[in-house]
């Protein structure tokens, strides 16, 4: 067993096969594609990238499936233990092999129908790492039988949700996308420490310790004891405050929407190659070199080199409402009237602070249910947390953005529409 050391979990255990995958050329191209794009310029800190994300995240799935079997010990024989353990693992390593150059920041450019899921199943699939999980699998059906063998396709369809063939199939998947996955652990410990805020940070000892499972006929359920729940609305609120003060930040949505208009005016057909191999040559460097070739021929390119931002002149209220966006159009309309649309940008952030139902059931896929030790019907967070049944608003910005030589007149003529509204 070796060991990485990590800045958020400290000593990392990582077992050899799982070591060929993070040496392949695949797997090391995550060091390559920084977690939160281009916020390092506005956070100077937030260099950190998918790489230690991903170890991260398959550290994480492992302790929170080895906290669910301890404090369920009835759930699993010692065999399917340890094979759900490796597919989970292999799930949170590999999940985000498909990220494209600064994340999320350019996926508007992917060829059509494609999202950074679908290339990485690709590149399990298509690439030495899809070798590698062969090899895994072997092990596993030579130790215990051909019924625990694990394929890349088998990896792919649990974590896509497809295969239902087996029902712990969709218990295992609950670690890795719902409310309370293991990626959503690690990114807001990760992305909080690199940009030296606070807002992320929660509980983490707790809410792992008290992670359990419900089952109701064939079905698990991924639940919380009682004791946890305090520690998940603190990974809720988390969230909320790092999207509102950090995703959502008026500069790094800026400077997204610059790169995005630069990949669109210089890649080829202004998207990403579709070919595994041509894709997986794309990474912020290689993006980046295109950037500092074209600073004096292309507008976007000059702006990202310079940190040349434009001023946000108009911005709504984090929660905007029906007549919030009627005031958004109201005043890009005026604007473009005075200053033209090509002086301008435009930008709505949106996100759900969470999708936990509020309905008092579990049977909702995004429901978690919450053991209370006195019945042996689980209630529900909604039902049990006043904080999670309150944040039902999704947050919804709306921003506009001004050219520099004509941002104060725009400012201007912001405040004198809204003095015009409250005569």
């Amino acid at each position: 067993m070796l060991e990485f050391r990590d800045p958020i979990h400290g000593f990392i255990p990582v077992r050899p096969w799982e070591k060929k995958i993070i040496d392949s050329q695949p797997f090391q191209r995550l060091r390559y594609i920084k977690q939160l794009s281009l916020t390092y310029l506005v956070y100077h800190g937030a260099e950190h990238t998918r790489f230690g994300h991903s170890i991260g995240t398959m550290h994480l799935v492992s302790r929170a499936f080895q906290a669910v079997v301890n404090n369920r010990g009835d759930l699993f024989s010692k065999e399917q233990r340890e094979w759900y353990e490796q597919i989970l693992r292999l799930m949170a390593l590999t999940h985000d092999l498909g990220h494209a150059p600064f994340s999320h920041g350019s996926e508007e450019v992917f060829p059509e129908d494609m999202t950074h899921e679908s290339f990485t199943e690709k590149i399990i699939k298509e690439t030495e790492i899809a070798d590698y999980i062969y090899e895994i699998g072997q092990e596993f059906a030579q130790k215990y039988g051909e019924e625990y063998n694990i394929t890349p396709e088998l990896i792919c369809s649990i974590y896509r949700g497809r295969n239902t063939s087996n029902p712990d199939f969709i218990f295992l998947r609950k670690f890795l996308d719902s409310e309370l996955d293991c990626d959503k652990m690690d990114y807001l410990l990760r992305d909080s420490y690199y940009c030296g805020v606070n807002y992320g940070r929660y509980d983490l000892e707790r809410l792992v310790s008290t992670l359990t499972a419900y089952k109701k006929d064939e079905n698990l359920f991924l639940a919380i004891e009682k004791g946890g729940l305090y520690a998940f609305e603190e990974f809720v609120l988390a969230r909320y405050f790092m999207f509102i003060q950090v995703y959502f930040h008026k500069t790094r949505r800026f400077l997204d929407k610059i790169l995005v208009g630069f990949l669109k005016n210089n890649l080829p057909d202004g998207k990403y190659p579709e070919d595994v191999g041509d894709y997986l040559a794309w990474d912020d460097n290689t993006v980046w070199n295109l950037i500092k070739d074209s600073q004096n021929t292309d507008e976007y390119a000059n702006r990202l080199m310079t940190r040349k931002i434009m001023r946000c002149v108009y911005e709504s209220p984090t929660h905007s409402e029906h007549t919030d966006q009627g005031i958004f159009n109201l005043i890009k309309n005026r604007l473009e009237k005075r200053f033209g649309k090509e002086n301008l940008i435009y930008d709505s952030a949106d996100k759900l602070a969470h999708k936990i139902p509020l309905k008092h059931t579990i049977d909702s896929e995004q429901a978690i249910p919450i053991i209370l030790g006195h019945t042996k019907t689980p209630g529900t967070i909604s039902t049990e947390s006043g904080v999670i049944k309150n944040m039902t608003k999704p947050i919804n910005i709306w921003r506009i953005y001004a050219k520099e030589e004509i941002a104060e007149e725009a400012k201007k003529l912001v405040n004198d529409i809204f003095s015009e509204m409250s005569s």
